[in-house]
């Protein structure tokens, strides 16, 4: 299943209506972010990549005891660790209410996009990475860090397949264990799914890419 651009922009117009002025344009600018980055890795995704964008947030807003009926309603299997970190649990509440509210887009790729774009996950596809990516570096974040990563990451692309998959792992890698050490600076224990996920990109990265690099006996 595909989206049609009439169809996309009833979403949009429809999401705008449920949020601040603020989360949209944030919204609009992670759809137009991943878009970008879809011509580049899934071409024949964009319009679910730019549907999942603008899904992204739908619960942001929501207030904190809502969500927590609404996850606890579809026994969401992190919902303790959410509980402890309230700002992470949107991404779970919304991937419930898409279902529901928006059921035209409640495709599995989508849905597992938007549960994961707030911790990440031991298991990621390359849709999953695109929509962390695309809501962390989308140019209206105003953070050092965010600025940084995005240059990083857009600065001479490269221009085969492997290597733009490379450039993908690892940022989101980056984002990940930057994620960790942040909160762990702060004095704050990091969700045990994003540790998780750091260390399993950690180590499927180590795999893939540096024993390649090794040289030959």
């Amino acid at each position: 299943m595909t989206f049609n651009d009439k169809e996309l922009t009833e979403l949009s117009d429809a999401v705008r209506a449920t949020m601040s002025e603020k989360r949209f344009r944030h919204t609009k600018s992670v759809e137009e972010e991943i878009a970008r980055m879809g011509a580049l890795y899934l071409p024949e995704k964009i319009p679910e990549l730019r549907a999942a964008a603008l899904l992204h947030d739908i619960a942001k807003e929501l207030p904190t005891e809502e969500q927590q009926e609404i996850c606890r309603t579809n026994d969401d299997p992190d919902l303790a660790h959410a509980i402890r970190s309230p700002a992470i649990m949107h991404g779970h509440t919304a991937s419930y209410l898409i279902p529901i509210i928006y059921p035209k887009y409640a495709l599995p790729e989508i849905i597992s996009a938007v549960y994961k774009h707030t911790t990440g996950a031991e298991e990621m596809s390359v849709f999953d990475k695109l929509l962390f990516l695309a809501d962390f570096i989308e140019p209206e974040r105003p953070w050092q860090v965010c600025q940084d990563v995005r240059r990083s990451f857009w600065d001479a692309m490269p221009d085969t397949e492997p290597e733009r998959i490379r450039r993908l792992d690892e940022t989101v890698l980056y984002i990940l264990e930057f994620t960790v050490q942040y909160l762990r600076d702060k004095g704050t224990i990091p969700d045990p799914t994003t540790e998780k996920a750091a260390a399993a990109l950690r180590r499927e990265y180590e795999i893939r890419y540096r024993l390649k690099e090794k040289p030959n006996d």
